[in-house]
C-alpha cells in the first residue's frame, strides 16, 4: 500500500478499508507527491513485488492515469486507488440490482480516463500485456465503457422514477419517514435495529448498509413513523461515488426528519472532520434543510466528563447548519437516552402524537 503524506492521519482508515475488501498488507509506503509515483518508489515497488509474489498495489490517493498506467506497466500489479478500493467493499455488499448498477457506473465513470491514457499510449506503442492487441483494442474498449454507462443510467432513471412514485405514495398515505443518517461504522445499523426491532447485520465493517432499509419505528409505542438506514458517509467523498449513489441518498432529503449519528467516543479531531464530512454530503444531496437530530452514540464507552465536553463539541461545530439541531447523547447498545432521542424524532414529525404517548405513558 502506497499513501499520500497529505493523507498520512487516514492511514487507520485506509488499513481498515484494505482489511474489509480482503487485501492482506504486507508493506506500507508514504508518498510525498499526492498524485504521482516518481522512479525511487517505483523501483521500492518492482522489487517487492518481484519477492512478495503480491498481486495488487493500493493507492490510497488519487493517483494520475498516466502514473497508474506506468506502475502498472512495470509492476505488473493490479493498481487500486481510493475509489476503486471503496467501490470494491461496496460490490461485497450489493444486496440488490440498483446498487450492483450503481457501483458499475461509478466504476466505469472512473476508469474511463486510464482507458483514455491507453489509448494515448498505444498509438505511442506502450500498452500494457493485458491490451497486447494494442491501439485497436485500447480503443474498442474506451467505446465499451461508454455505450455500457449509457445503458447503466437509463436503466437507473427507471429505477429512480419508480422510487420517486414509491415516496409520494408513502407521503400520500401518511406515514412520515426518518432517515438514519452518519459517518460508517457510527452506529446507525445498531441505532435502527433498537428502534425498529430488526436485527441487521452490524459490524465494524464498512459500508454494510448501501440501499435504504425501512422498517417501521416500534420503540416506545410510536406508529405511523418508518425508519431508514441509509449508506454511511466517508471523509473527502470521490465525486463517482456521490454520483453514483445520489439517487439513493437523494431520499434522505424527502425525508421528514434526519438523525445524523455520530461516534462521540471517538477523537475530538476525528469527530470534527467526519461531522463535517457528513454536512458536506448532506449539502451535495440538498439535503439541509430537513429538520435534524444529531444522535451523539457510544457514550458508554466514555466517563462522565467527557460526555459534557464531546456534546459541547459537537454543539459548537453542529451550530453552522441551519436549524441549530439537538445534540443528545445515547448509547444504542444499552439503550440511553433513546426515549429522549424518539421524543425530539416525534416532536418534529407530529408533535400532537407525542403529547399523546407521554400521556399514555409509553415514554418518561
Amino acid at each position: 500500500m502506497v499513501i499520500p503524506r497529505l493523507l498520512e492521519r487516514h492511514l487507520d482508515e485506509a488499513l481498515a478499508l484494505a482489511e474489509t475488501a480482503g487485501y492482506d498488507v504486507a508493506r506500507l509506503w508514504r508518498n510525498r507527491h499526492p498524485r504521482i509515483i516518481k522512479k525511487g518508489l517505483l523501483d521500492a515497488i518492482k522489487d517487492e513485488a518481484r519477492s512478495s509474489g503480491a498481486e495488487a498495489l493500493i493507492y490510497y490517493g488519487d493517483l494520475q492515469p498516466s502514473s497508474k498506467f506506468t506502475v502498472m506497466r512495470e509492476t505488473g500489479l493490479n493498481v487500486v486507488d481510493r475509489v476503486m478500493l471503496i467501490l470494491e467493499i461496496f460490490a461485497l455488499h450489493a444486496s440488490s440490482r440498483e446498487a450492483l448498477l450503481q457501483i458499475e457506473a461509478a466504476r466505469i465513470k472512473h476508469e474511463i480516463p486510464l482507458a483514455r491514457e491507453f489509448v494515448r499510449r498505444s498509438k505511442m506503442g506502450e500498452y500494457p500485456g493485458f491490451l497486447g492487441p494494442g491501439m485497436y483494442a485500447a480503443d474498442q474498449y474506451l467505446r465499451h465503457l461508454r455505450r455500457r454507462l449509457v445503458k447503466i443510467r437509463r436503466e437507473l432513471d427507471k429505477m429512480r422514477s419508480t422510487r420517486e412514485g414509491r415516496l409520494s405514495s408513502r407521503a400520500k398515505s401518511g406515514l412520515k419517514q426518518v432517515s438514519i443518517v452518519g459517518y460508517a461504522s457510527a452506529g446507525k445499523t445498531s441505532l435502527f435495529n433498537l428502534l425498529t426491532g430488526e436485527d441487521r447485520p452490524v459490524g465494524p465493517e464498512y459500508f454494510t448498509t448501501l440501499q435504504p432499509k425501512h422498517s417501521r419505528i416500534t420503540w416506545g409505542g410510536v406508529e405511523g413513523v418508518l425508519a431508514a438506514d441509509t449508506v454511511g458517509f466517508i471523509r473527502d467523498v470521490p465525486p463517482e461515488i456521490v454520483e453514483a449513489f445520489h439517487a439513493t441518498l437523494a431520499e434522505v432529503k424527502h425525508s421528514d426528519a434526519i438523525v445524523f449519528v455520530i461516534d462521540a467516543a471517538e477523537p475530538p479531531s476525528d469527530i470534527e472532520e467526519k461531522l463535517h464530512a457528513g454536512i458536506d454530503t448532506l449539502a451535495r444531496i440538498g439535503a439541509l434543510s430537513a429538520p435534524m437530530v444529531i444522535a451523539a452514540n457510544k457514550i458508554d464507552a466514555l466517563q462522565p466528563p467527557e460526555i459534557g465536553e464531546r456534546i459541547a463539541l459537537i454543539e459548537r461545530e453542529a451550530s453552522i447548519l441551519p436549524h441549530s439541531p439537538p445534540v443528545i447523547p445515547i448509547s444504542a447498545k444499552t439503550g440511553y437516552g433513546v426515549d429522549r432521542l424518539v421524543r425530539s424524532i416525534i416532536k418534529i414529525v407530529d408533535g400532537d402524537r407525542l403529547e399523546g404517548l407521554l400521556e399514555a405513558g409509553h415514554m418518561d
